[in-house]
């Protein structure tokens, strides 16, 4: 068993050279430009540590702020939007469920995704005692999968173990943030839960802004502001999602019927999109089930 570490992120081999459905990014500082959109099969843990940034997960908008902690099955679509000029810093694992609770009882296994399965796509925000604690075992995390210790991924495994259980915990009882946001930000969930609804239809921005109660105009400059993208940007990053998951989940069903199913009306349109946003084609994507992007 190896690691690799890049920039702070680590990832788990085993020996044959296959990568462990495990990847550890801590403390990433890269920079992120607005409007990237994307989704993959694996659970993720995001901690946020300094910065401005509006994180969308699906049709909720999050303006974070230093100890929010998000929890993402993933197959969601979601996005960063960093305000330009800001610092961007930011922990993230992803895992795949099956391999962190592999040989658990079901009992223990279903502790541990609760929080993932019954809550979704959440926000909870770390103060005192639990922000330190956790930002400790995200440092201990970062130690071990640098140190050249043979038991390295057994080790790593029961670190997320512990996590996943602490995190459970803190998520008895919880409830959806009903944290106050701004008509700006208001206006922006209720374009991005009509699409959620509607992206399927054929949809015009004049359509999604008499929605909105916006002119188009305002739609369009106030969408780039709170997202980074632009509305129809985000219409087809959700259709091709869909199409991702349908061609993940529906080995049935046909190319053409994917297609349609996401929202497109000419299946060559369909196509080229999928290829220029996934890096594979529709029917290539479905055997390997990999971005290339």
């Amino acid at each position: 068993m190896t690691s690799s570490s890049d920039s702070g992120r680590i990832s788990l081999f085993d020996p044959m050279g296959q990568q462990e459905p495990f990847d550890f990014g801590y403390h990433v500082d890269s920079p992120m430009t607005g409007g990237q959109f994307h989704s993959h099969s694996l659970y993720e843990i995001y901690y946020f540590h300094e910065g401005r940034c509006t994180y969308l997960i699906g049709d909720s908008i999050f303006v974070l702020k230093p100890g929010d902690l998000l929890l993402m099955n993933g197959l969601t679509l979601h996005c960063p939007k960093v305000e330009p000029g800001t610092p961007y810093i930011r922990s993230i694992i992803h895992f795949d469920p099956a391999w962190v609770c592999r040989d658990m009882p079901e009992s223990l296994r279903s502790a541990l995704l609760e929080p993932f399965a019954s809550l979704l796509n959440y926000r909870m925000t770390l103060e005192g005692a639990r922000k330190a604690e956790f930002e400790s075992m995200l440092a201990g995390m970062h130690r071990l999968g640098l140190s050249k210790n043979r038991f390295v991924r057994e080790r790593m495994a029961l670190r997320l173990q512990e996590m996943m259980y602490m995190i459970s915990d803190w998520c008895q009882g919880a409830v959806q943030d009903q944290e106050a946001v701004s008509d700006k930000e208001r206006h922006v969930q209720h374009v991005i839960s009509f699409v959620e609804q509607n992206y399927m239809y054929d949809l015009t921005l004049d359509q999604i802004a008499r929605k909105a109660h916006v002119t188009k105009h305002y739609l369009s400059s106030l969408f780039k502001e709170i997202t980074g993208t632009s509305v129809f940007k985000y219409v087809y990053n959700r259709r091709i999602n869909q199409a991702k998951i349908l061609l993940r989940l529906n080995p049935d069903l046909s190319i053409t019927e994917v297609s349609q199913a996401a929202g497109f009306k000419h299946l060559a349109h369909f196509s080229r999109m999928f290829k220029e946003m996934v890096g594979a084609t529709p029917e290539h994507y479905r055997k390997s089930g990999v971005d290339i992007h």
